[in-house]
């Protein structure tokens, strides 16, 4: 089995492959993922991602008259379509793409990512939805043009029919995972089929410059934990209004600057528990917590534990292993 020719990741290295389905270990410029391969439909299949990395450089292949459905369950991702624009997608939504408008980068500013894509090419997918399930209406082709009238991408936000569609696929027992797909494949065509894509407002990024900018400003603040900066005082050292560090910071992030920060330093002092013997206090000051006291709070905000607890919880773990 192969991965789908108008799939946009290479093929990398098999590591197993089953009559239902092949997983291949991808080949990344700094990190590693896999990406696990599902037909389920002629013309239709679903890939699996799962991706420890900052970015990777899609395959440049012929398009066709084909359509990408890609579903973000972790992490979040920037694509750089060619007609100029960025997109970013984050945890819960999903982003439909003609591969016509080929990305020819993609980058994972979280520097993680787990999602589905699902690829369906039109030309060979069975075209009325009766041929897959009897009494089910409309035509495949019909209802995926209506998204790309005025673009060849479309954004959906995250939404309750969303996650109620996907979740499951992420869990599904192996053993049924390729009827399980089938089942919610239907179930997300049947939604579509319903979606107004005139209710969805849909953003554009141009300013490519100001986001490098951001991206250098992320990097800075997050290699000087100890110290804490505000926004007035990053906007004038790199140059960009306030305005500005704000919109494109939570396009790229997901979050606003101050909540990046907090669960980034909270995070960090978590690998710094498990992976160090440093006390409490000076892993506290390390990540920018003056106040042993606040940092505890902070940390069991986002923990749900106390990080006394998440270090004994730990070396339990790796003592019962």
């Amino acid at each position: 089995m192969k991965l789908n020719t108008l799939s946009h990741f290479d093929e990398g290295i098999l590591l197993e492959e089953k009559d239902s389905y092949a997983t291949y270990k991808l080949k990344l410029p700094d990190g590693d993922g896999t990406a696990s391969v599902y037909p389920v439909f002629p013309g239709i299949e679903v890939v699996k991602l799962d991706i420890s990395s900052y970015r990777y450089t899609p395959a440049i292949v012929k398009a066709g008259n084909a359509v990408e459905i890609n579903h973000c369950w972790a992490g979040r991702v920037e694509y750089r379509m060619k007609d100029g624009c960025l997109q970013y997608v984050g945890e819960g939504d999903i982003f439909l793409r003609h591969l016509q408008n080929h990305c020819n980068s993609i980058e994972l500013p979280l520097g993680y990512y787990q999602g589905l894509v699902i690829t369906i090419d039109l030309d060979a997918a069975p075209v009325q939805w009766e041929n897959l399930l009897p009494g089910m209406p409309g035509n495949i082709c019909k209802t995926l043009e209506g998204f790309f009238l005025h673009d060849e991408c479309f954004m959906i936000q995250s939404k309750e029919q969303i996650k109620h569609i996907f979740s499951g696929m992420y869990s599904v027992p192996e053993e049924i995972r390729g009827a399980y797909y089938r089942l919610k494949i239907m179930e997300l065509l049947l939604y579509l089929y319903y979606f107004d894509p005139a209710s969805e407002k849909q953003v554009r990024i141009y300013e490519r410059q100001q986001v490098e900018v951001v991206k250098q400003i992320q990097k800075h603040i997050t290699e000087q934990l100890s110290h804490r900066f505000t926004i007035e005082e990053l906007a004038r050292e790199y140059c960009i209004s306030a305005t500005a560090l704000k919109k494109h910071f939570k396009a790229l992030y997901g979050q606003s600057l101050a909540a990046f920060m907090k669960e980034y330093r909270i995070r960090k002092a978590a690998v710094l528990l498990c992976e160090t013997e440093q006390s409490i206090a000076d892993i506290s000051a390390s990540v920018g917590y003056e106040s042993q006291s606040k940092f505890t709070v902070a940390f069991k905000d986002l923990m749900k534990v106390t990080p006394l607890e998440y270090r004994k919880i730990h070396r339990l773990s790796i003592m019962g292993s």
